[in-house]
């Protein structure tokens, strides 16, 4: 890595630059006091702007050094900072830095913090020269998760207990992407954002109970996982050529809510990644009220006649 310290990044919306001490009646009053930004945070919310001076003196000195990296996020309007996103830990031995984001409530659902972070991800690769970018949230905010998705992060998994916010011990969600899938994505594949969506009623054989997967009458994991093949096949079944068919190989979903008997179900898959004849979803599911699920799911295009008969001589 070459590391560039924070340089001044714009794009559409925004201008990421280093905090100033001017700063800090914005950030206390934006987002630094509020107990609903920092809820899933490790930080508690400031007390007094006394304390939101003493952070900001720390970083503004912290600037002298190339490898610290901490920005403003600054809208062109109203032109003062609603949050801040920087690098939390970075490991110079496997290049590699870890991000991590905060924007004051007003600013919520505006696209503003996946643009910061799409931005970091292009100023890493592009200037800097690492060679995977992560970063985490406590799965009890999956709002955050967007975030990562929509600014091309993957989603690698979730590990228990393993980490400590605002609220206690909590399973964290992680997501990264490697400069090579950073590469692929600025060339995309014309099969790359593809989407397509089914839905569907839940019925009484669709329950846990009824499966056998669980004993309660709501929406059965693999009754979800199947809505979420549906849909990847779907998506995927307009691009295959005669004689061609798709295959599930892999798939690792979260079911993150449960849905009764009568709640309409909608799956959604996005192609994120094609590597030849493999193809790799994004998938989404929501009920009446929300997400009820994501995860990735991989599928392979193959010969109808040949695999079947490959799969023959199994018996």
């Amino acid at each position: 890595m070459t590391h560039k310290g924070t340089c001044t990044l714009e794009t559409k919306q925004l201008l990421l630059r280093r905090f100033t001490g001017n700063d800090a009646e914005a950030m206390f009053r934006n987002w630094a006091n509020d107990p609903e930004v920092t809820k899933y945070l490790t930080w508690s919310p400031h007390g007094d702007i006394v304390e939101t001076r003493r952070i900001l003196k720390n970083w503004t000195e912290s600037y002298e050094k190339s490898d610290f990296y901490c920005w403003a996020i600054v809208p062109k309007f109203p032109g003062e900072p609603i949050g801040s996103i920087s690098v939390v830990h970075r490991d110079d031995k496997v290049n590699s830095v870890h991000i991590g984001y905060c924007i004051g409530k007003a600013w919520w659902h505006h696209g503003y913090t996946s643009e910061a972070l799409s931005e970091l991800i292009r100023f890493f690769f592009e200037e800097v020269g690492v060679n995977r970018i992560d970063s985490r949230h406590d799965i009890r905010n999956p709002h955050s998760g967007n975030v990562m998705k929509k600014a091309g992060m993957h989603y690698e998994g979730t590990m228990r207990k393993a980490d400590r916010n605002n609220q206690g011990i909590c399973d964290i969600a992680t997501y990264a992407i490697l400069a090579d899938d950073y590469l692929t994505q600025k060339k995309p594949h014309p099969l790359i954002g593809k989407t397509a969506s089914v839905s569907k009623m839940v019925g009484n054989t669709d329950t846990a109970a009824s499966m056998k997967s669980g004993s309660l009458p709501v929406l059965a994991t693999p009754a979800l996982t199947a809505l979420m093949e549906q849909a990847s096949c779907k998506c995927l079944s307009e691009w295959l050529k005669s004689g061609q068919t798709s295959v599930g190989t892999a798939i690792c979903i979260e079911h993150t809510a449960a849905s009764p008997i009568g709640a309409r179900i909608t799956a959604t898959a996005e192609i994120t990644k094609v590597s030849g004849k493999k193809i790799g979803f994004a998938v989404t599911a929501r009920d009446n009220t929300g997400e009820i699920g994501h995860g990735t799911h991989n599928r392979f295009i193959v010969e109808t006649d040949r695999f079947l008969k490959k799969a023959e001589k199994r018996k």
